[in-house]
């Protein structure tokens, strides 16, 4: 399984408070998904990200699909990253 580079990376708060990790790839995004403890847990879009990033991994999927399904199971639980000119905050 080729990893997949993301055309624009993800940036979510995970691993403890203020820890902002930016997530390049689908073999990342599927250790976010597989490593850390999500809020929300494996809630239905966390699942979908999961088997997005195994379809990308796999062959059957663009790399879009994974770093989409990605964003949306980050922004439900609240990890997911934005930035504006005042700063940090969540999405």
């Amino acid at each position: 399984m080729e990893d997949k580079r993301f055309d624009n990376p993800v940036h979510v708060m995970i691993g403890g408070a203020g820890n902002v990790r930016i997530v390049s790839s689908t073999r990342e995004a599927s250790e976010c998904l597989l490593k850390y403890r999500w809020p929300k847990g494996t809630g239905p879009k966390h699942r979908s990200a999961r088997k997005a990033c195994l379809d990308v991994l796999a062959g059957l999927k663009k790399t879009t699909a994974a770093r989409r399904a990605f964003e949306a199971a980050a922004k439900e639980s609240g990890l997911l990253v934005s930035y504006s000119k005042s700063g940090t905050s969540p999405a």
